[in-house]
């Protein structure tokens, strides 16, 4: 259940329905300790709403709303399988959902992703969490309002089972000026699904974003 309308619902059953064999020991002081209680639920809500919202990272072409491995079995169309680039007994999946600017392109030759030395390719693309397809290389008409996520395949083994938040870098190699290089916190879920596009809030689920004047990420958690 929502918690405001717990709350709030909570507040105007003590405002309108007091009982008074709820507290037959404090009888005298009934109306004090019922306003004390609601200032508490009230004190609740303040400090709930006030909780650090989601945020996302800047990147070259727009913003990365969340960063994700799972070892949940992704399907890809149309993807070869006898790639050398996916020579491991058992497969771990990454996925980086990201909004573009207005008038920006993307495409799986435009990333590639490093982690513990090795260096991933990008596999597929999917728009607002329909299929991955690997023949789906290019979009050139792409609509800032819509989610774009792109797939790296990694080699399960080096993951351990824990959960956990883990460092790996995204980076853009069709320029070597600028930033290229975007060090992301994935959020490692095991064997459990990755979240959906559409269940990935506007704010992003990034917190405590720091960027320093290059606009490189220098920490960063999840909610």
């Amino acid at each position: 259940m929502n918690k405001y309308y717990f709350a709030s619902g909570l507040i105007i059953l003590l405002e309108f329905f007091p009982n008074p064999f709820i507290f037959p020991t404090v009888k005298g002081n009934k109306v004090v300790f019922m306003n004390i209680l609601k200032l508490l639920i009230l004190v609740f809500l303040c400090g709930w709403s006030l909780k650090s919202p989601g945020a996302t990272i800047p990147f070259r072409l727009g913003e990365i709303l969340s960063a994700e491995i799972s070892r949940n079995k992704v399907t890809v169309r149309n993807l070869d399988k006898y790639d050398y680039a996916f020579k491991f007994r058992h497969y771990a999946y990454a996925v980086v959902a990201v909004r573009l600017h207005p008038g920006r392109s993307l495409g799986i030759y435009d990333f590639q992703l490093k982690f513990k030395g090795k260096v991933y390719k990008c596999v597929a693309l999917q728009i607002n969490g329909g299929y991955f397809d690997a023949d789906r290389w290019q979009m050139l008409n792409t609509n800032p309002e819509t989610i774009y996520s792109l797939l790296f395949i990694l080699d399960s083994e080096v993951f351990g089972n824990a959960k956990k938040t883990l460092s790996a870098t995204l980076v853009y190699v069709l320029n070597n000026s600028g930033q290229t290089d975007y060090p992301l916190p994935f959020k490692f879920i095991n064997y459990d699904p990755l979240t959906a596009a559409e269940a990935i809030p506007k704010n992003g689920i990034f917190q405590k974003i720091k960027v320093d004047t290059r606009r490189k990420v220098t920490g960063s958690s999840f909610k």
